[in-house]
C-alpha cells in the first residue's frame, strides 16, 4: 500500500514539472512570435517604393514626369532618392536627375539636391548641389554654385536662374565664362569674369556682363563697367564686344588704352574707341609715351 502511495506521488510531481516546463516553452515560443511580428513590422515601415507622377496640363499636354525611390508616396510631399524628372516646354522634354529630392503635390514644385544635373535636346546642360523646378512657370533656380555648359562656351557663377530650355540663365554672381574660341592659335580661350549678375542669352547669341568686367585671352586684356558680348551663331566664336565705362585695353607689351568706350570687332581685328581717350605705350628701350587721342 504505501509502495503504491510512493508511486503515486512520484508520477504526480513527475506530471507537475512536465506541466511547468510545457507551460515555460509554450510562453517562450508566443514570445518569440511577437518578436518576429514586430520585426516583420518594423521592417514594412521602412520599405521603399518606387514612385511615379505625370502632371498634365489643362489643355491635355504633359507638363512634368517623375520617378524616384520614396519610402511614402501617398504624403503631400513626397522625399524621393535616385530622382529622374522630365519637364516639358515647347514640347522638348529636359531631362533632370539627382541623387534626392523632394515633390511638393499641392505647390507642384520639384526640389533636387546633390549631384543634379539637366539636360535639354539642343545638348545644354547645367550642374548644381540644389535647384528648384517649377514646371508650371517652365523655371529653374538655384542660390548655390552652378554651371553651364553648352556648346564651347562654360559659365559658371553663385546663383543661378533660367527657363526650363536653358535658352537664357541669369548668373547673380561671381561669374566666369570661359570660351573655347577657334579664331585663337592652338584653339585657346577667353575667359571673362564679372562680379555679376551675367545674363546669357543663347538664343539671340549675347552675354550682358556688369561690374567689374575683366576679359582676357592671348592677344590682351579688356576691363570696363559693363561689357556685351555678342557670339557668331554658326561658330560659336566671339564676334563683338562692346564695352562701356573705365575702359582699358592692355596688350602683352604692356601698352594701354583708356576710353569711356570700346568697340571689339573680332572678325576684323578691328577696336574703335569712343569719348575721351588716353594712350600709353612704350617704345623699345622701354620708355613711356602717353598721350590723348580726341
Amino acid at each position: 500500500m504505501i509502495r503504491k502511495l510512493i508511486v503515486a506521488c512520484v508520477g504526480f510531481v513527475a506530471f507537475y514539472i512536465g506541466f511547468v516546463w510545457l507551460q515555460v516553452f509554450v510562453a517562450k515560443k508566443e514570445a518569440g512570435t511577437v518578436k518576429v511580428e514586430q520585426s516583420v513590422a518594423r521592417e514594412s515601415t521602412h520599405k521603399v517604393f518606387l514612385f511615379q507622377f505625370t502632371k498634365y496640363t489643362t489643355d491635355g499636354k504633359k507638363e512634368i514626369e517623375i520617378e524616384g525611390d520614396s519610402a511614402d508616396i501617398f504624403a503631400k510631399t513626397v522625399d524621393l532618392m535616385n530622382v529622374v524628372a522630365k519637364a516639358y516646354a515647347e514640347e522638348m522634354p529636359v531631362t533632370l536627375t539627382s541623387d534626392r529630392g523632394n515633390y511638393d503635390k499641392g505647390e507642384n514644385v520639384v526640389h533636387l539636391t546633390e549631384n543634379v544635373v539637366v539636360t535639354t535636346e539642343d545638348g545644354a546642360r547645367l550642374l548644381t548641389e540644389k535647384l528648384d523646378i517649377d514646371p508650371t512657370e517652365h523655371t529653374m533656380e538655384t542660390d548655390v554654385s552652378a554651371k553651364v555648359k553648352k556648346n564651347n562656351i562654360h559659365v559658371e557663377g553663385m546663383g543661378a536662374r533660367g527657363d526650363s530650355q536653358l535658352k537664357k540663365v541669369k548668373f547673380k554672381k561671381n561669374v566666369t565664362v570661359v570660351v573655347q574660341d577657334d579664331n585663337l592659335e592652338g584653339n585657346e580661350t577667353t575667359v571673362i569674369t564679372c562680379d555679376g549678375p551675367l545674363v546669357i542669352d543663347y538664343k539671340k547669341n549675347i552675354a550682358h556682363f556688369k561690374d567689374n568686367v575683366v576679359a582676357e585671352d592671348s592677344r590682351g586684356k579688356l576691363t570696363a563697367d559693363t561689357m556685351d558680348v555678342y557670339y557668331n551663331k554658326v561658330t560659336r566664336n566671339v564676334s563683338k564686344i562692346v564695352a562701356l565705362g573705365n575702359v582699358i585695353i592692355e596688350n602683352p607689351d604692356g601698352n594701354k588704352t583708356f576710353s569711356d568706350s570700346a568697340i571689339y570687332l573680332a572678325d576684323q581685328g578691328r577696336i574703335i574707341l569712343g569719348g575721351d581717350t588716353e594712350v600709353i605705350y612704350f617704345e623699345g628701350d622701354g620708355s613711356e609715351i602717353g598721350g590723348e587721342v580726341l
